[in-house]
């Protein structure tokens, strides 16, 4: 029996059958854990004196009824929280007068159904009520405006049974805002039969140890935590081809079968301290053979198999005796009798209370019933009560029902559930997760849905561009039509929306869809997902690539999405057969390879109110023309919690800011590109950072340069100025770019692309920049002073150490292998579209025209884009996967890229006289006369750099916080200084801590 919190803290280990049986645990049952009473006698004492007040209680409300209030006990009726008033009075003369055992409730308003609780029990001063809920989804399967789980078969897929632990003591928490004792749950039937009208997809699936094992991690997680468990539908309702709702299915199989499969569940959860079990209106004649027999009214069903061979203690519960699978044979009153002469405890939703209770009353005079058998089952209900706490019962609060009931955890258990059952069951070649968006030929197809779903949508945010639509049947010119757009395509996701759950509708799959998916995949690579019943995939077996999302529902949609690209991994198992090729326990576990979502910011322990305030932030920005638009990330602990962009690529507004477009970093490629490299070199042993510039940059040696130390150099305590404006000279007297230096299109030695229609002559470099940087003057002093040259030169010293320019080597040892596709220099030179591309400048000083594609600072520019201190293009995700790298010491999604002892020598500060590290820039501490750099609450250990086009990007080790603000603040033009005045970036970090508490 259940107890209350308190009551289970004290007691835990004593549940629903006094004490828990020691026999083995089902199969992926969790440990118990360590024992509460480690001294055998302390525990003994303590389940003495606890089964003492128990049974003094139990004998109190015994002897404080009359007979015809005992009987009462026995019936727990339907309550209708929907029906208003006339229910509530139907319901107050029926505890009043008929004196009942408990109350199921059914439809209604979540506070409503609370408020009516406590209304019942004020009703049912003597002996408390025993509240029930069928809710074998959670709640939601009953009352309206609370978060709808999904049904148990999409719990089958779960490969980490815990997840349905959670699940459990979930439903029990919610209970406990309603004022509900016991749920009609687990549903423990073998669904071995698709075309069962009642069961399919409420049951765990068609392997009985996975349903068993399930089972029992939903019974626990319930039963922990004071919410009583009721498996059903004793014998075994799973391989049934008629409703009984509607009628009384019969099951032809013998008893030998009946053992080895529809029995095992209650078999091994029956020890386990399982609290009631519901029995079902079915005839089998190898349990009973009298004909049209229910279960429920079979003696040798109940009180010989159940009660004696199984040896099961706890509440027997029948099944509604308003259905028809009993109703239709026995009249009222005359059920009920039955029920009880076959040995049930309690008779749910009686049709007429009063009448069974005379006829029940009229059977104990016959001698068809007797008063001592009647008292234990009674007792045992009373003993229910008492455990589930109603001994000291205290009205529940109707205040914020529903928000306490739908708080984050909640959504995020939902969400968690969906991600992990996510199922693939064909994959050959491993095209999946994709692994290559950029460059390809990619589309998406949603079958049912007028317009593109959150499947669709989230595929786009990935870079996913193509997209259609068709009906839930396709005609004979839209069937030609598609498969000539999307034939052309290489890989084609086919989201199957509107399904059903019944096979008498094919599952949703007309025959005309399921002969477009079969044409097309003969002419593509079709990824058909399911989101529905897995069934449907029978229709499509010979797809290639098969997957199943259980649920139409815009989480499911989004993550299912996340799966196909590599954020997300495909974990679960198939949990029933679709087909003879699919068959249950196929499954296909992917890696994940790109940054994964944290189901929300509460999951990471962010509150994320606060994080939803960064849009007024961002807003204003836009707003106050600071920039025409912004993408802004904030990862924890490995995980995106926010990821959001604003505005728009211009002013002129024609284009959105999307999550998939791509940035120029402008100085954040001295991090993300030039330092990562260095250090790279620097673990290889190829440089050493105490030795000098000129040590590996030959047109070095002679200059003032050549003794310049690494280290100081990467510091930026080297001497050095702080940048040349090189193209300056390449002008003529108007300003223009000289004829001699420069042509509209590449031709001999003009194949330098600064910008599109201009390219300078690649012989020049050396006088107009080379040179100016070898023979500037340094500025007599090493303390700190920010400064670009430097990171010109090193990227001569990459190309002289490693025989492969910057670009080459940092796309080589890093962003390749870590999946990085939109990250690198020259974006246009890459398949990348120049549409999603954000504009950097309406440049009007040198290359007149808008900058888009082509990197912004000039000097890179003149080194055709590739350079140490600019040039570097990337997103959000990717940009945040770079710094996920770092805090992990190295490590990105199972391969180990650098030691985490050279990022820690990297980005601990260089010396007492600056902020810095080597190469990357850290929060300011040293100069309180400084402008601030990061938000005021960020860890002295948080590195990372801004860029001059609009960029900070910054990781707090201490907190895990990963923190990406990307933006052209530069367009239309580059002096425009609203971003920095208004101090957007350093806002927008200080809500993330504020959002962590900080």
């Amino acid at each position: 029996m259940p107890f209350r919190l308190g009551y289970l803290a004290v007691i835990s280990l004593l549940f629903f059958s006094f004490l828990m049986c020691q026999s083995s645990l089902p199969p992926n049952a969790p440990a118990l854990g360590p024992q509460l009473f480690p001294q055998k006698k302390q525990l003994q004492a303590l389940e003495d004196r606890i089964l003492a007040q128990e049974e003094t209680w139990i004998n109190q409300k015994w002897e404080s009824m009359s007979p015809e209030e005992r009987l009462g006990q026995l019936f727990m009726v339907a309550a209708y929280p929907l029906h208003g008033k006339n229910d509530e009075i139907r319901m107050k003369r029926l505890i009043q007068k008929e004196h009942l055992g408990g109350v199921v409730l059914f439809k209604g308003p979540p506070t409503r159904a609370a408020s009516l609780c406590n209304k019942y029990q004020a009703w049912a001063p003597k002996v408390p009520l025993l509240v029930a809920i069928d809710g074998e989804w959670g709640l939601a399967m009953r009352l309206d405006s609370i978060i709808n789980y999904p049904r148990q078969l999409l719990f089958g897929a779960l490969p980490d049974n815990r997840l349905i632990y959670d699940f459990g003591k979930e439903v029990a928490r919610q209970a406990q805002h309603i004022g509900i004792h016991i749920n009609f749950a687990p549903v423990v039937d073998i669904n071995n039969n698709a075309a069962n009208p009642v069961i399919g997809d409420r049951s765990f699936g068609e392997q009985k140890r996975n349903v068993t094992a399930k089972a029992y991690q939903y019974m626990r997680g319930m039963q922990d935590h004071g919410l009583m468990a009721c498996a059903k539908h004793f014998p075994g309702h799973g391989d049934t081809d008629v409703d009984s709702h509607y009628d009384l299915p019969q099951i032809k199989h013998p008893r030998s079968r009946l053992d080895s499969l529809e029995l095992y569940p209650f078999r091994q959860l029956i020890p386990q301290g399982l609290g009631s079990i519901m029995v079902a209106h079915l005839n089998i004649p190898a349990l009973d053979p009298r004909d049209k027999r229910p279960t429920t009214l079979s003696y040798a069903t109940i009180q010989k198999l159940l009660k004696e061979e199984l040896n099961f203690k706890g509440l027997v519960i029948t099944d509604a005796m308003n259905m028809q699978g009993v109703a239709k044979h026995y009249g009222p009153g005359q059920a009920d009798v039955e029920a009880l002469k076959a040995g049930n405890d309690i008779l749910l939703m009686s049709q007429r209370v009063a009448q069974s209770k005379k006829m029940i009353l009229a059977a104990l005079k016959k001698g068809d019933l007797s008063w001592e058998d009647l008292e234990q089952r009674i007792r045992k209900i009373l003993r229910a009560k008492y455990r589930a706490g109603l001994a000291n019962y205290k009205p529940v609060s109707t205040k914020n029902v529903v928000k306490n009931i739908n708080n984050q955890a909640a959504q995020d258990l939902y969400k968690k559930i969906l991600g992990q059952s996510l199922t693939l069951m064909a994959n050959p070649d491993s095209l999946l997760p994709l692994r290559q968006i950029k460059g390809r030929k990619l589309a998406s197809l949603c079958i049912g849905s007028g317009r593109k779903n959150s499947f669709q949508l989230e595929l786009q945010r990935y870079g996913i561009q193509q997209h259609f639509y068709a009906g839930t049947r396709i005609s004979a010119g839209q069937e030609r039509r598609l498969l000539q757009q999307l034939g052309q395509q290489e890989v084609v996701f086919v989201a199957l929306d509107r399904l059903r759950r019944k096979q008498k509708d094919r599952f949703g799959v007309s025959t005309s869809v399921e002969r477009f998916v079969k044409k097309l995949s003969k002419k593509t690579k079709v990824v058909l997902i399911a989101f529905g019943s897995p069934y449907s995939l029978g229709y499509f077996e010979e797809v290639p690539y098969l997957s199943c999302a259980y649920v139409n529902d815009r989480s499911a949609q989004i993550q299912a999405a996340r799966a196909m690209v590599g954020a997300q991994s495909f974990m679960g198992q198939l949990p029933v057969s679709a087909s003879k090729k699919l068959r249950a326990g196929l499954g296909v576990k992917t890696q994940i390879f790109r940054m994964p979502h944290a189901e929300s910011p509460e999951s990471m322990g962010m509150r994320s109110d606060i994080l939803n305030q960064i849009d007024k932030i961002a807003e204003e920005a836009i707003r106050k023309k600071a920039t025409p638009g912004c993408q802004i990330l904030v990862a924890k602990s490995g995980k995106i919690v926010f990821h959001k962009a604003y505005g728009h690529h211009t002013y002129a507004k024609r284009r959105p800011q999307r999550l998939d477009d791509v940035y120029d970093l402008a100085s954040v490629t001295k991090v993300a590109a030039t330092t990562m490299t260095l250090m790279h070199l620097y673990e290889r042993g190829l440089i050493d950072l105490d030795a000098p510039l000129g040590q590996y940059i030959p047109e070095l040696k002679g200059s003032n340069k050549a003794n310049l130390k690494i280290r100081a150099v990467l510091a930026h305590q080297a001497g050095l100025k702080p940048w040349i404006p090189f193209y300056a000279k390449t002008l003529d007297e108007n300003k223009r770019p000289m004829d001699s230096l420069y042509r509209k299109k590449p031709q001999g030695p003009y194949q330098l692309r600064i910008a599109e229609g201009l390219y300078f002559h690649r012989d020049k470099v050396k006088p107009y920049l080379w040179d100016r940087i070898i023979e500037q003057n340094l500025r007599g002093r090493t303390n700190y002073k920010y400064s670009d040259l430097g990171f010109y030169l090193f990227a001569r010293l990459v190309e002289e150490v490693s025989g492969q320019t910057l670009d080459q080597y940092v796309q080589e040892h890093f962003y390749a292998p870590m999946g990085l596709e939109y990250t690198g220099f020259n974006p246009l030179n890459r398949n990348i579209s120049k549409s999603q591309i954000i504009p950097s400048e309406e440049d009007k000083y040198y290359r007149y025209q808008k900058v888009q594609g082509d990197v912004h600072d000039m000097g890179a520019a003149m080194l055709a884009g590739v350079s140490g201190h600019a040039g570097l293009f990337s997103q959000g995700q990717e940009l945040a996967a770079i710094y996920q790298l770092w805090l992990n010491g190295g490590s990105y999604k199972g391969r180990q890229y650098l030691k985490e002892s050279t990022i820690a020598l990297f980005t601990k500060q260089y010396s007492a006289r600056s902020r810095r590290g080597l190469g990357f820039d850290r929060k300011e501490i040293t100069d309180p006369n400084a402008s601030i750099n990061v938000a005021k609450q960020a860890s002295p250990n948080t590195f990372g750099h801004l860029g001059f086009t609009g960029i900070g990007a910054w990781a707090d080790p201490d907190n895990e916080l990963i923190y990406i603000f990307l933006s052209n603040r530069t367009y239309p033009d580059s002096e425009n200084m609203q971003l920095i005045r208004l101090d957007i970036r350093t806002r927008i970090h200080e809500l993330c801590y504020q959002a962590l508490g900080e």
